[in-house]
């Protein structure tokens, strides 16, 4: 049995004991620097209280876990991955953002190489049936080849979900995004987790090498729901994450092969269902990072926060369009993400 401890015990840190507990895994500390925090863990979870911590290295030179899952807020995930590294874990899971500077996800990656550890960064995409099924249908001659993804939603935060949405491309296309543009709401929403933080809303493009192309808009002035439509040679499909329904339309074969100007051919429409579960899809991410297969990577974790921070570059100098693999990248620069 994998011994497990979790810094952060807050929403996601007590649904990471949920999941420690489903996988069979061996919970062996909960740290949290908030007292209320603990309680929280020891009430809702039934956590004991001699396996509750205030102090990360205290808990983790006592009980020694081969697995350690970083769940605080993101100003905080650089210093407790490497600290995990540094004192003998050889598997961590971090939740996203993975770190609030360029330079720290580095950091991160270096210190686990170092140490022999391995880093997933807590992107559930290419476990999550709204993307498999997506992915699959695109790739079958009934719909062509995915040639762009939209998402319309509510004021998500583009470092909360925004950056899921980004690692969600990269799975869809197998392709790194060389291009960003970015157009954020000037109007600064309060941060559920502190007045601290700060997430920004509004338009993001981004492109591919090859002319793929994702559409963000989540404008401070929207207040509900995620849809997400994908594009395609032949077809359209269409998900909304909300309701979790999945519909797709696509010209019948005999259509297909004309021009893309005759966009109202004779179609049909289907359907398929799809299920989510966080605890799942995160326990799918632990798992695969366990037997150290097609997990989300340092590196993956590193691209998508990488092509934030071309959003926030692109913005800031008139929406100009941000190549976000330039080595000019402003990898000091901090952010103010939860």
């Amino acid at each position: 049995m994998i011994t497990t401890a979790i810094i952060g015990a807050g929403r996601m840190g007590r649904r990471h004991i949920e999941m420690v507990r489903q996988l069979g895994l061996e919970l062996v500390g909960v740290c949290d620097s908030q007292s209320a925090a603990l309680v929280l863990a020891a009430t809702d979870q039934a956590v004991p209280e001699h396996l509750l911590f205030s102090d990360a290295a205290t808990m983790l030179s006592r009980t020694t876990p081969a697995c350690v899952i970083v769940a605080t807020t993101a100003p905080s995930h650089c210093e407790y991955t490497c600290l995990a590294a540094e004192l003998g874990a050889k598997f961590i899971l971090c939740e996203k953002p993975m770190a609030v500077s360029l330079n720290e996800c580095d950091r991160m990656i270096r210190v686990c190489t170092r140490h022999g550890a391995r880093l997933a960064i807590n992107h559930q995409m290419r476990f999550m049936q709204q993307y498999i099924v997506p992915k699959r249908l695109l790739a079958s001659p009934v719909l062509g080849g995915l040639t762009s993804v939209t998402v319309v939603a509510g004021n998500f935060g583009m470092s909360m979900n925004g950056i899921h949405y980004f690692e969600m491309f990269r799975f869809l296309t197998d392709e790194p995004v060389s291009a960003v543009s970015a157009w954020f709401s000037d109007e600064h929403v309060p941060n559920p987790r502190g007045s601290h933080f700060v997430d920004r809303a509004g338009s993001i493009r981004l492109s591919t090498p090859s002319g793929k192309r994702f559409y963000i808009e989540s404008g401070a002035d929207q207040g509900h729901g995620i849809v997400v439509v994908y594009g395609a040679r032949y077809g359209q499909i269409v998900v909304d994450e909300l309701a979790v329904t999945l519909r797709y339309s696509a010209r019948l074969e005999a259509h297909r092969e004309q021009a893309t100007t005759r966009y109202g051919m004779p179609w049909f429409e289907n359907s398929e269902p799809i299920a989510v579960n966080i605890i799942e899809v995160s326990g799918s991410v632990l798992t695969a990072l366990l037997q150290e297969k097609n997990y989300p990577s340092g590196e993956d974790g590193r691209s998508a926060l990488r092509t934030l921070v071309a959003a926030y570059l692109s913005t800031e100098n008139g929406n100009r369009t941000v190549d976000p693999r330039s080595p000019d990248m402003p990898a000091a620069r901090v952010f103010p993400w939860a």
